[in-house]
């Protein structure tokens, strides 16, 4: 009898969920081939590092997520400079900007994201840079001892952790978001007024409800920003973080459906089969509210990368759905949001607030019938507190305190986990045998 050919499984993008694909089918297939493309070169690096590099934590070898022979420990390869330039469906094919093809089984696509660029006279001007990629944050550093004066387009995640990073390194910073307040996708207008107030104290300047309209040079170098109000910013480095889009353009002339993201099923498979998405470019189902969404960060990006390597591979597994969690601390005062904390339907949701302002504390629960579905946490607690939510909130546990009663903290964690007898761990699926 003939032997069975060797399998072929190509991972487009080497991030968190194209590697955590990698080692999911490696888990299960020793033997099958697998190609990994990174359209950057150098070493694999982690997004996650960025900040820490930016604020000074780390250097550049600190952003490296993987041993240098990781290819070699993982039996893949592992192609760094080379993108993917146009997938045909029907026949099984990835061109390579190195112009060669490779046939595959199975495809991943987990190219993630690009920063968004305005589109405003200027953003062409020395000392504009964008932060999502390794080359942007080594521009940034680079450009930071010669700025006087700093601003950042954009308060959502990205952008707020950029003015962090900016302001551990001693520079005032402006900050310019078109939304009402900072971190509009993270926190309500209550929690903002905390961080907008401890930004303002520290000197540095907020500008909310505000566009930029022009990048202002001088001598081929960036001056300022023009807002829509008319005033000017003025600043020798400019972080531009308006957003990101999801890097799809290889798939241009394909039938994948698509939305926000790629839409795919609960293995993480597409609309076309045999072609998985996970991460940033992926369409996934809440598993709180039941809609379509794309959660771009990184502990969903890890799971769905497992769960689409394991269907890969054979293993039929299902994902139990994205929930938002975004956390992260500015000017050293923590934030954690999670789950539905937009939602302000008081007969569908039982929503409890508790603001100090003094002690800049805030704490906002979400309830749906009597379980926590939402959270945003703000204060010293928050680290301690949002795991430990996180999965309160994921396995749909009901607490033995009232809502009011978590709504004003502090409280016991240790006496609700002994109390619910849930150890806090979320499982997740194992390969055979594993």
């Amino acid at each position: 009898m003939a032997k069975a050919a060797r399998k072929h499984h190509v991972i487009i993008g080497a991030s968190a969920a194209g590697l955590s694909a990698l080692e999911a089918i490696r888990e299960v297939d020793k033997a099958c081939a697998i190609t990994v493309l990174c359209k950057e070169r150098g070493p694999l690096y982690s997004r996650v590092g960025l900040t820490h590099f930016l604020d000074g934590t780390v250097r550049v070898p600190g952003m490296n997520m993987r041993d240098p022979d990781y290819a070699k420990q993982m039996n893949a390869t592992i192609l760094t400079g080379v993108a993917a330039v146009q997938v045909d469906p029907k026949a099984r094919t990835v061109k390579l900007s190195n112009r060669k093809t490779l046939k595959y089984d199975t495809l991943l696509v987990a190219s993630g994201s690009s920063a968004v660029v305005l589109p405003i006279p200027g953003v062409n001007l020395r000392g504009v840079y964008p932060c999502i990629t390794r080359q942007d944050a080594i521009n940034i550093d680079k450009a930071i001892p010669g700025a006087r004066q700093t601003a950042v387009i954009g308060a959502g995640l990205i952008g707020i952790q950029a003015v962090d990073c900016l302001a551990k390194r001693k520079k005032t910073v402006a900050v310019i978001e078109m939304m009402p307040h900072v971190m509009p996708a993270m926190v309500d207008v209550t929690g903002a007024k905390l961080f907008e107030e401890i930004l303002r104290e520290q000197g540095h300047a907020v500008h909310t409800g505000v566009r930029a309209v022009e990048i202002l040079g001088r001598d081929g170098r960036v001056a300022g920003v023009k807002l829509d109000n008319g005033k000017v910013v003025p600043c020798q480095l400019l972080v531009m973080a308006a957003g990101v889009r999801p890097n799809l353009e290889f798939l241009e002339g394909t039938r994948i459906q698509k939305k926000q993201g790629l839409l795919v099923d609960a293995r993480q498979q597409t609309s076309i089969p045999g072609i998985y998405a996970a991460g940033d470019v992926a369409e996934t189902t809440d598993m709180l509210s039941g809609q379509r969404v794309v959660i771009a960060i990184w502990p969903e990006a890890l799971n769905q990368g497992r769960i689409a390597g394991l269907n890969m591979a054979g293993v039929k597994v299902k994902y139990e759905g994205s929930m938002a969690m975004n956390v992260t601390s500015v000017l050293g005062l923590p934030i954690a949001s999670l789950g539905l904390w937009e939602v302000t339907d008081t007969k569908e949701y039982q929503i409890h607030t508790e603001l100090n302002a003094a002690k800049r504390t805030y704490r906002k629960l979400v309830f749906q019938g009597g379980k926590l579905v939402g959270a945003v946490l703000v204060g010293p607690n928050v680290n301690a507190e949002s795991g430990i939510l996180h999965n309160f909130i994921r396995t749909r546990q009901a607490f033995t305190v009232t809502p009011s009663q978590l709504a004003a903290g502090p409280i016991s964690w240790g006496c609700i986990l002994r109390d619910n007898k849930f150890a806090g761990a979320i499982s997740r699926p194992a390969a055979p045998g594993a």
